[in-house]
């Protein structure tokens, strides 16, 4: 649905603008191009970029493990806390694994600033996380 404004200036002079309703919003984040761990059936990472992930082959094959034993039933009802220096790919092995897992899998990012925010305790944060993540008001 399209309509049509126009606009006048100063000089009595009038143009003509269509503008189009927006009907979909799409947001576009930094790791919205990641789909699964980019690993093979014996677990080790495939070449190039599958699945939207390069680099960290070991942390992919480490987390590949977890992937393994949650599917086989080994490990449920559990959170996954990865730790490491900021830019080492963290998020994205995250979302690698939340991906595979499927779309039933929630996942929510955290950033360290709203765990130890001034406004509330580091207890109350994770705990509003963990609602959020399982659709929990």
């Amino acid at each position: 649905m399209a309509s049509s404004i126009r606009l006048t200036n100063n000089n009595n002079t009038s143009s003509s603008t269509t503008v189009r309703e927006l009907t979909r919003l799409e947001r576009i984040g930094a790791h919205s191009h990641i789909r699964g761990l980019g690993l093979d059936d014996a677990l080790e990472p495939r070449k190039g970029n599958s699945q939207g992930m390069v680099g960290q082959p070991t942390a992919r094959r480490a987390v590949g493990v977890v992937y393994k034993m949650i599917k086989e039933g080994q490990i449920g009802g559990r959170a996954v806390l990865l730790a490491g220096k900021p830019g080492t790919g963290k998020t994205a092995i995250a979302m690698g694994l939340s991906q595979e897992l499927g779309e039933d899998t929630p996942f929510t990012t955290m950033s360290g600033s709203e765990v130890f925010s001034l406004e509330m305790s580091k207890t109350e944060a994770l705990t509003q996380a963990l609602r959020k993540s399982i659709g929990v008001r």
